[in-house]
């Protein structure tokens, strides 16, 4: 697990609301990926100016002929024979290109086990170091923690720096963790003691995962004292699980999930919603 270090977001007024996406289990270059519903997320955060992002892996398949995963029901149409010599490199370009626009606004990229596994089965070259290079974002590995440091100042629009801006002032702290996600359950409930145990393991504010193709949420308060401890004070920790962009069901496609008899996938992405004034933490799924 990786402690990234600290995120700063400047803003301008008292009433801004941040709204925080988790990009994850895209799984392009896959017939049943959704593509049409991930530029459009990806438009929507170009747009708005309080929207940001973090990737959760398994961006793109990466799965070639000779795994045993392989069905060539599942390859697009417009794929071509020789991509299939190079489809790390092709495959993780155009993952690069569809998250081009958006980059200035990322707090970072986990990766996945689709990308764990190609990398250690077929690539040595780390594709995943070279994204967030290629990308200039924080590499995030499997896991991190990192924090988002809310700065009020004169400002047009909110912007993004990964070191501390000039004439910086603290506002508010909020602390991320980030997960691919992990695990085989397909029922609600199993999906939601993933993401119990990670907030029972790990400090923090905010939990993202994916992995499981669902949306779920979890939201635990803890009750503490303030300093001199003479005053109750509570902590809110909010847990989303994000969905994919991968359909289980897909027309004229026989994906594995429809074979196992899997539940309909839960498109699109978890949000979490953060107003640096207050300090209120609100999730969508």
């Amino acid at each position: 697990m990786e402690a990234s270090g600290k995120r700063y977001i400047i803003y301008g007024s008292r009433k801004d609301v941040f709204t925080f996406w988790h990009l994850a289990d895209l799984h392009i270059w896959n017939a049943a990926c959704d593509f049409k519903k991930v530029k459009q997320d990806i438009q929507t955060i170009k747009d708005d100016p309080f929207s940001f992002w973090q990737g959760g892996g398994d961006y793109a398949d990466y799965i070639g002929f000779d795994d045993k995963r392989f069905d060539p029901d599942c390859v697009p149409e417009n794929t071509l024979v020789k991509d299939m010599g190079k489809l790390g490199k092709k495959q993780a370009e155009e993952v690069r290109d569809l998250f081009e626009p958006i980059k200035h606004k990322c707090l970072g990229l986990v990766e996945g086990n689709h990308e764990k596994q190609y990398q250690r089965r077929k690539d040595q070259s780390d594709l995943h170091a070279w994204l967030c290079t290629e990308l200039g974002v924080p590499n995030l590995k499997y896991s991190a923690l990192f924090d988002v440091v809310f700065s009020r100042q004169p400002t047009k629009e909110p912007k993004l720096f990964y070191e501390i801006p000039p004439k910086f002032c603290n506002c508010r702290t909020v602390r991320f963790f980030i997960h691919h996600g992990a695990g085989f359950a397909q029922t609600p409930g199993g999906k939601l003691n993933r993401l119990i145990q990670f907030m029972q393991n790990i400090d923090a504010d905010v939990y993202f995962a994916g992995h499981v193709h669902d949306q779920v949420g979890r939201r635990d308060v803890t009750i503490s004292a303030n300093e001199p401890c003479t005053k109750l004070i509570e902590r809110v920790k909010l847990g989303v699980v994000s969905g994919s962009y991968l359909k289980t069901y897909s027309q004229g496609t026989t994906s594995y999930g429809e074979q196992r008899g899997y539940r309909p996938t839960t498109l699109g992405s978890a949000t979490v919603s953060i107003k640096p004034q207050t300090g209120e933490i609100k999730g969508e799924i």
